[in-house]
Parts: structure tokens; C-alpha cells; sequence
């Protein structure tokens, strides 16, 4: 029996399948398999070692980060290795299931195993657990933050018979840093310093499986691995797996058989992501947004993307009893007896099924703000009842917010903003086949003369899928009666901005369907060669250390404001006191990364000619501006935020350059438009005029 496209409903992550509860097996698991991730081979790894004997690995684990990213899945996991590598034969987990279910009351923060034996080989004689750490105790006073404070006093005093792993977000973790520093209590403060240090991020790499000098703690930042990045010929991504179980063409209806037949968006999405090179593809475009964004995909937004793309969504009282494919037939074929109104909403359907796509899903913008006055326009060219005309109005007027939810809502308006193909370069090339290579801007070039051109030059090349081909052939028509003198003669200016709507939409469909399909989105070649540095490009890093080198520093020389404060404007000039020195050195910073923690996700700049340089991180937003500058952009269109990092950097040169005496000697200060220059001359300051020798 055929489960899909309806069960995918139920993945988001506002639905019962978005929430992990530990060993209930109806949540949290929507796949119905463990997704593999490197985190469950070094949990699967550590409990085999631990398995052993007392001297061998960390006692003590924390899993940091937030909500939906595996946390709970990750528990149950390890304790499932640890059963199993004990020899339990379920014991451990029966014990711990009990617990949790509530069959013997409700679980409280903490749960230790009591009635389990364990090997007396492995030294170990109880596990205790920490499911959530943002909790507090059962009918306790005291906050999250004091429970993990008092849980680490515990762990400190050294109790290797006993194996601790607890969930814990960061802010949890910063409360009680500061409960530590405090209380004054030196051991539980250095080593929460310690923690917090190791799962920042930080130019300085440190371990974190087990942390440095205290091989007793290993924590593991969930919400720094990517689950979606697949490096070279590895293609086991938490993405690809979650993609492969919700396509399965097992748990579909052959296409076309179902309600909607050829026209479901629904199946056509499963049909086009059967494909390596197209699901590859979406999961490169997924890539591209954590990089643009600095965003991570969790597993409940990765799953909520998944069911919004292949299952769309309903809202009120249509969600309950909502299936996709039936959606979708009732779109192509409404119920309406009026010939005219049956075909607006026929055309309308058409719309709102192509938006329904993956393609168009991800990316659901439409120039909706034009509604008012192709209304309007319409009613001048007596159009109002024009089907394709009509039914486009009335898909613009709808309001799309109703169709996701509130939680994938902002991640979809990222991936516009991030990554649109329909905002993307003219100049990216676009592989139709193996004998058409084409650019964006030949696309635009078609649909901008007419739509049956950019029409037939996609369909040549199997570019479209049965609802966008229809579609176009509406638009098509409405393009041509727009075209049609009779229709012009009305009113021009009406007839030409109509028309102008019909052919953006037109070439909107035709450039997302293909970006999305290739892998080709807005900055595209920028977020390549970003993806290229974080995995050690030393040539693009260079580039870029060069562009930041130019933006520090003006005509080889460094300057700064002395008597402002950062995020404060300049003074006028009259009463700037500024410094200036010779052009302080960007470096490259090593890529240093070994198994003891994640692999970075942004690479780090040393900048500064003094013993102290400061490290800046390369963000995407910086790279982006040092290739934007590379191809002729002035630094005055900088990005308010990479302006920001730039003064942030700066004012830490300033303070460190005041504050060496070997850097002085080679420093002016000018005040105001004062002509005098103060210097540093074996240690006394001189005045003197400038220009004078």
C-alpha cells in the first residue's frame, strides 16, 4: 500500500514527527530509520571502547546544541551501542525505557540506571542520563543552569564507575559559566571555560573529544557539523538519506495513477529527485544555503523541508483532511459549473500546482505586489474574464503564508534571499543536455521577446515537467492575446505592463525549475569558490587575504580614529584625532583540524604586524565582498555588516598598536587639520610640521 506523498505531511516538524521523545518509538523518527551521521559513529565507537574496561575513553559526555538537531535521537543510540557492547542483551535499555515512559511515574531531569548489572570487566555500575539540561528537577528551586553546575561538582570528584551523558544548549551552558564565576569556585568554573571555549567557534582550534588536559569530558557541538555538505565521493549525507527514504518509489503510486495523474506536482517531484544528478542538486542548494546564510540545517527543518516540497501543506480547517495528490486533482478539476469561472479557476490551479513543485516550492516568491494593478489594468483592457489573465490575478492575490508553516517560513524567505535562480547572474552557464549549453541570459532574452519562444527552446530539451509545459501554453496564449492589436488598442500602457507580469512569471518558472534542477542559484560561482577555501584552497584564500589587506589599510598606509569608540560616527574632521601607521599584514591562518573536534566552518585571518595579530574570520559576506571588489565594486557599496567587521578589526589594531612601543616609532597622529604631526622618537613624543623633513 502506497504511503506517499500523505505520511510526508506528517515529517514537519510541527507535527508529531518533529519532536523526539526518548524510546517512544511514534516520534521523532519520521523516516522509520536511524539517519547515520558522524556523530553516531563516534557515539557507536566510544561506547565499544568504554565497553572495555575503566581506563578507557571519557566518562563524562555533552552533547551541545538546540533544538531538532538529533540530540535525543543520539541518546537513545548510545545507550542501544552500550547495551550491545556490554552484553545486556536489552537489560539496560528495557531499564531506561521504563523510566522514561512514565509506567513508573514520570521521568525526572536526571535518570541513573539502578537495576541494571553490568560486566564487572567494564568497571561500570550505573549510567546516568540528562535527556534535556534546559529542565529543571521535578518540584526542585533551582534552574537549569545550577542542576549542570551541580552535576559537573559531582563529575569532578572523579566517579569512573559511573558513565554521565546529558543534552545541553548553550545558553544553559553560559548560565552556568556565569553561576561558576560567581560562586568563585575555581575547578567547575575552568572547566566550564574550557567547555564553552572548545564548542565556540574560535580561531583557535581546540579538542573536544576528550577536551585537552581533562580526558575524563568529551562535548561534541550537534549545531557546528554540517548535515548536508558531501565531500568528494562520500554521498551519505544526513540529507541524502533523509531524501532517499521520502522517495522511495515503493511508497509512491506509479506515475500517473494517481488522483491528479501526469499533472501532481507531488509525484513529479518524486519523479525528478529519483534521479542522482537532481536530488544531488537540491542537496548542493540546501549546501549553498548554510554557507550564504551561516545557517545550519537542523534535522526537524531539514525533515519539514522535505514533507513541504514533496507533500505541500494546509492550514485550518483543510489540514485535517488534507491528501496531497487529491489537492492537486481538485486543482486541475474543480467543481464549478459556471463554464467561465471553471476555467479562471482551472488556470488559478494551474498556478498554484507549478508553485507546488520543489522547484517552486523552495523558492515561493511571486511578484504578488503587483496584484493591485494588474487588477486594475484588466478591467481597462476588458480582460477581466480572460482565463490565463484571470486566474493569474487570483493566484497573486492569494496569501502563500497559509501554505507552510510558521517554523520553515523564515528558513524559505532565507533561501529567496540567499539563493533564487530567479535573481540569479545572467552570465551562469546552464547545462541543458549534453549538446546545449546555454547562460541565463539567453533565457531572459527569450521570454522577454515572447513566452512561446522560451517555451519551445525548454521543451526541445526535456526542461519542463507536464504542469510547468501547461502552464507556459496558458501564458503563452494570454502573451499572444496581449500581443493581439484589437487587445492594444484599448489601451496600450495597460496591454504592455500585463504583459511584462506574463512574461516575468513566465521566465521565473523557467529559471527556477532549471536552477534548481543543475544545482544553479543567485551567486553561484561565489558560493563554489567559498566551499573550495573552507576545504583548503589555499589560492582563493589568498585572493581574499590580499582584497582584506586593501580594505585595512589606505595608500599602504593604516589609519584610525583614536577618539571614537566603535559603532560611533567619525567627529568632523576639526576634532578627529587620527593615527597613522605603516599597513598593518593579512595573513592566512593554517586550516588545523583533526578528529578531536568539527571541521570549522569558516577559515580565519591573522591581521596585525605586532607580537599579538588579531584573527578575523573569513565569513561568506567578506569573501563575497573581496570577489565583488575583485570585479569592480568600490568599498563604499560594502555590505553594512562586512563595514562593521572592518571597523571591529580596526579598533582592535588601534588598541594594540597604542599599546606597543615598537609599533609607536612608527606611528603619526594628526589632531584635527592641525599641520603638527606628534610622533614617537626613542621613546619621547616630538611635534612636528607636516611635510617637513
Amino acid at each position: 500500500m502506497n504511503k506517499h506523498p500523505e505520511a510526508l505531511f506528517n515529517w514537519s516538524g510541527d507535527k508529531a514527527g518533529g519532536v523526539k521523545k526518548l524510546f517512544y518509538k511514534g516520534s521523532g523518527r519520521p523516516s522509520g530509520l536511524v539517519i547515520k551521521t558522524g556523530l553516531l559513529e563516534r557515539l557507536g565507537l566510544w561506547a565499544d571502547v568504554v565497553a572495555k574496561g575503566i581506563n578507557q575513553g571519557p566518562r563524562v559526555i555533552f552533547l551541545i546544541g538546540g533544538p531538532g538537531n538529533g540530540k535525543t535521537e543520539a541518546i537513545e543510540y548510545t545507550i542501544g551501542r552500550l547495551d550491545e557492547a556490554l552484553g545486556l542483551n536489552g537489560e539496560l535499555i528495557s531499564e531506561l525505557e521504563g523510566l522514561y515512559s512514565g509506567r513508573m511515574g514520570g521521568p525526572d531531569r536526571l535518570v541513573r540506571s539502578i537495576s541494571t548489572k553490568f560486566p564487572a570487566s567494564s568497571g561500570i555500575q550505573s549510567i546516568a542520563v540528562v535527556q534535556d539540561g534546559s529542565e529543571s528537577e521535578r518540584g526542585s528551586a533551582l534552574t537549569p543552569a545550577e542542576h549542570l553546575y551541580e552535576d559537573i561538582c559531582s563529575q569532578l570528584s572523579g566517579h569512573d564507575e559511573e558513565l554521565y551523558v546529558a543534552c545541553v544548549n548553550r545558553g544553559v551552558l553560559d548560565d552556568a559559566l556565569m553561576l561558576a564565576a560567581d560562586r568563585g569556585i575555581t575547578p567547575v568554573g575552568d572547566l566550564l571555560k574550557q567547555i564553552v571555549q572548545a564548542v565556540s567557534l574560535n580561531a583557535a582550534s581546540q579538542s573536544c573529544w576528550p577536551l585537552a588536559g581533562n580526558p575524563r569530558f568529551a562535548v561534541w557541538p550537534m549545531d557546528v557539523e554540517s548535515l548536508v555538505e558531501e565531500v568528494g565521493s562520500r554521498k551519505d549525507s544526513a540529507a541524502r538519506q533523509i531524501l532517499a527514504a521520502a522517495t522511495r518509489e515503493t511508497d509512491w503510486p506509479e506515475f500517473g495513477t494517481c488522483a491528479a495523474g501526469e499533472m501532481c506536482p507531488f509525484c513529479n517531484s518524486r519523479k525528478l529527485l529519483d534521479v542522482e544528478a537532481n536530488s544531488a542538486a537540491l542537496i548542493r542548494v540546501l549546501r549553498w544555503f548554510e554557507l550564504s546564510s551561516g545557517k545550519r540545517w537542523n534535522f526537524r527543518d531539514l525533515f519539514s523541508m522535505v514533507a513541504h516540497i514533496l507533500a505541500g501543506g494546509a492550514s485550518g480547517k483543510l489540514a485535517n483532511a488534507y491528501s496531497p495528490c487529491v489537492w492537486a486533482a481538485s486543482q486541475i478539476e474543480p467543481k464549478e459549473k459556471n463554464t467561465v469561472k471553471r476555467e479562471i479557476k482551472v488556470a488559478r490551479g494551474l498556478f498554484r500546482v507549478v508553485a507546488a513543485q520543489y522547484q517552486h516550492a523552495m523558492f515561493g516568491t511571486w511578484p504578488i505586489e503587483r496584484a493591485g494593478a494588474l487588477k486594475a489594468d484588466l478591467r481597462d483592457l476588458k480582460l477581466g474574464d480572460d482565463p490565463a489573465l484571470a486566474g493569474m490575478y487570483q493566484f497573486l492575490a492569494l496569501d502563500k503564508r497559509k501554505e507552510t508553516t510558521s517554523t520553515l517560513r523564515s528558513q524559505l524567505q532565507g533561501m529567496v534571499t540567499h539563493l533564487d535562480p530567479a535573481s540569479a547572474s545572467p552570465d551562469l552557464v546552464l547545462e541543458l543536455s549534453k549538446s546545449k549549453t546555454i547562460q541565463f541570459k539567453e533565457i531572459d532574452r527569450l521570454f522577454s521577446l515572447s513566452v512561446r519562444g522560451g517555451r519551445e527552446m525548454l521543451s526541445r530539451h526535456r526542461c519542463l515537467s507536464p504542469p510547468e509545459n501547461e502552464l507556459l501554453k496558458l501564458l503563452e496564449q494570454a502573451d499572444e492575446k496581449l500581443s493581439d492589436e484589437v487587445t492594444r488598442r484599448r489601451k496600450s500602457g495597460a496591454a504592455d505592463r500585463v504583459q511584462a507580469v506574463v512574461r516575468l512569471i513566465a521566465c521565473r518558472i523557467a529559471r527556477r525549475s532549471i536552477g534548481v534542477r543543475l544545482g544553479i542559484t543567485k551567486d553561484d560561482n561565489v558560493l563554489r569558490e567559498f566551499s573550495t577555501l573552507l576545504r583548503g584552497d589555499e589560492s582563493a584564500l589568498q585572493e581574499a587575504k590580499q582584497k582584506v589587506e586593501g580594505l585595512l589599510n589606505r595608500e599602504h598606509r593604516f589609519h584610525v580614529s583614536l577618539n571614537t569608540t566603535f559603532g560611533e560616527p567619525l567627529p568632523p574632521s576639526e576634532r578627529r584625532v587620527m593615527l597613522t601607521t605603516t599597513a598593518q599584514r593579512v595573513k592566512q591562518m593554517s586550516l588545523e583540524h583533526d578528529d578531536s573536534r568539527p571541521v570549522p566552518p569558516v577559515r580565519f585571518l591573522s591581521v596585525g604586524s605586532g607580537a599579538s595579530p588579531q584573527p578575523v574570520a573569513l565569513t561568506y559576506e567578506l569573501f563575497k565582498a573581496t570577489i565583488s571588489l575583485r570585479s569592480g565594486m568600490v568599498p563604499a557599496s560594502l555590505p553594512r555588516s562586512v563595514v562593521a567587521l572592518l571597523d571591529t578589526t580596526r579598533a582592535k589594531l588601534a588598541g594594540m598598536v597604542v599599546r606597543d612601543s615598537d609599533l609607536l616609532d612608527e606611528c603619526d597622529v594628526r589632531l584635527g587639520l592641525r599641520d603638527e604631526i606628534v610622533s614617537q622618537n626613542f621613546g619621547k613624543f616630538v611635534v612636528r610640521r607636516r611635510g617637513a623633513s
